[in-house]
């Protein structure tokens, strides 16, 4: 049974995730194309970056999250140095490095940066809510202290240019909650990127995503923010806070500006809105993030990598004439794209265990994007005996896309199974029936 809190939370998710589609439906104009846009075969960069949110170095016994930091970078360092270009400049975090803000979390963290990035790679990087728990008991702003203090650099705004690309971050407030005493001067670098960028779009950094864009921004998200980007349509925001993954199709947005939700180096969390709830299969099997590169005339790809098994997500992202609105990956867009899952001659089975228990496999379902999640019901004489709602296996590259539903000891007699897979964008495959007798 959920909880009161999770389930004021769901209804709060499904009001506020209707009323965001609603304005991205009115605000996004025009048709949508048949097909996503593809970086050209020449496409040719003159910049590349990282970008990645939610390490969670806790700086003691298990060492998962500095082992994956420094697969990120010595990665990073290795596929640059086999491009054409061969930058690698910089390495963006978008807060929450640490779990708790403590010295010796800090400590562990650029102990990997210290041994793995390299010189000619800047360190960007701006705080979480992580970076302030250790403090809230007493005085919040002592993690910004600690911030500073560890990573020689303010907690204010970060403001760079690199190959004549803007680079923005913003930290949280010193409350570690909030962007208000932050957001005139976000206005005020923007505005002066804005007005020297040219065709170049402004690269914009903060820990939450801005509230009502992409997956996880409505339960996660900050609505101060929001204000603030959506009177830059050059924007191209980088966000994390959520953990949820950033193959989701949900993870990218455009309407009156770009977002990108980053995913997470330590564990995957998803909306209440799907069958499966909000922890989905193996959810410490998380190392992703994204991969941007710009050209001389401000056009920019992202891919996005995972570091479980070394491999390419195949979404990759095309943007390009941002300040003439040029809004290919709007939600209702990218809806109107996705058709509904389907099941492909899919293998199905149902076995008895050694303890006696009726073990269904089955494969999983097809979708142009993702397939989130499964809701498996079994009937005997007409009636609907058990039910389990699962997560797909979208996220973990490598992962055989097969589902085993345990329904248990069962007596004898007749019984079918229906199976039905939903898609990111709620849209429900017809239910797939298998009977078998026991």
């Amino acid at each position: 049974m959920q909880s009161l809190k999770n389930l004021r939370k769901t209804a709060v998710c499904k009001i506020l995730s209707a009323y965001y589609t609603a304005v991205t439906s009115v605000t996004a104009g025009g048709k949508p194309g048949s097909e996503l846009p593809q970086a050209p075969a020449d496409f040719t960069p003159v910049i590349r970056f990282a970008v990645c949110s939610d390490i969670h170095i806790s700086g003691k016994d298990e060492r998962i999250e500095e082992g994956r930091l420094r697969k990120l970078i010595e990665f990073m360092n290795d596929y640059s140095e086999k491009q054409s270009y061969t930058g690698f400049d910089a390495l963006c975090v978008v807060g929450d490095m640490t779990n708790g803000g403590r010295n010796y979390e800090y400590d562990a963290f650029n102990k990997v940066i210290k041994e793995c990035l390299r010189p000619a790679t800047k360190l960007l990087i701006c705080t979480g809510n992580h970076e302030y728990i250790e403090y809230r008991g007493y005085d919040a702003s002592q993690g910004a202290r600690m911030f500073e203090r560890k990573l020689k650099r303010k907690s204010q705004d970060t403001h760079e240019i690199i190959n004549g690309y803007h680079f923005i971050l913003t930290s949280y407030d010193e409350d570690g909650k909030t962007f208000k005493a932050k957001c005139k001067d976000m206005d005020i670098h923007l505005l002066g990127a804005a007005k020297v960028s040219g065709n170049k779009p402004v690269f914009t950094f903060q820990h939450p995503a801005p509230q009502g864009t992409v997956y996880g921004s409505v339960a996660w998200g900050d609505r101060d923010i929001t204000k603030i980007y959506r009177k830059y349509p050059g924007t191209i925001n980088f966000s994390g806070h959520s953990h949820y993954p950033v193959n989701d199709p949900r993870s990218v947005w455009q309407s009156t500006f770009t977002a990108l939700g980053c995913g997470t180096l330590k564990y995957f969390e998803t909306d209440l809105d799907g069958f499966s709830g909000n922890f989905p299969y193996e959810i410490n099997q998380a190392a992703q993030f994204y991969i941007v590169e710009g050209d001389e005339e401000g056009n920019v790809r992202v891919k996005s990598y995972d570091l479980i098994t070394d491999s390419f997500f195949e979404n990759e992202y095309y943007f390009s004439n941002l300040y003439k609105k040029n809004f290919p990956y709007s939600y209702a867009k990218m809806k109107k794209l996705d058709g509904k899952p389907r099941f492909e001659n899919p293998a199905i089975t149902v076995k008895t265990n050694d303890d006696g228990e009726c073990i269904l496999t089955f494969d999983g379902a097809k979708d142009r994007f993702v397939t989130e999640s499964y809701k498996v019901t079994l009937f005997s004489k007409g009636r609907a005996k058990k039910s389990f709602s699962f997560s797909g296996k979208y996220m973990y590259l490598g992962e055989p896309d097969v589902y085993d539903v345990n329904f248990g000891k069962l007596r004898a007699g007749k019984y079918t199974a229906h199976i039905t897979a939903m898609n990111a964008y709620a849209k429900c495959s017809g239910a797939l029936k298998y009977k078998f007798t026991i």
